[in-house]
């Protein structure tokens, strides 16, 4: 078994992962609520249907930001 070990930037931050990885590992992974979170792909806000089918690649760069309510 190959390890493939790459980065990518996550809100700022250096994160190394195992390829393949998918958007939604990643937001799996990092805890997130799916229902309530916007992500930003290469500059490209993602529609959440092809989180499943878009996999990182080495130094891709990613803001993923969580809907807040207020009143």
């Amino acid at each position: 078994m190959q390890i493939n070990i790459k980065t990518v930037n996550v809100n700022g931050l250096e994160c190394l992962y195992n390829s393949p990885f998918s958007v939604l590992d990643l937001a799996n992974y990092m805890g997130f609520n799916k229902n309530v979170i916007v992500i930003d792909y290469n500059g490209y806000i993602l529609e959440s249907n092809s989180w499943k089918q878009t996999f990182l690649n080495d130094n891709d760069c990613l803001e993923i930001l969580s809907m807040a309510g207020g009143g």
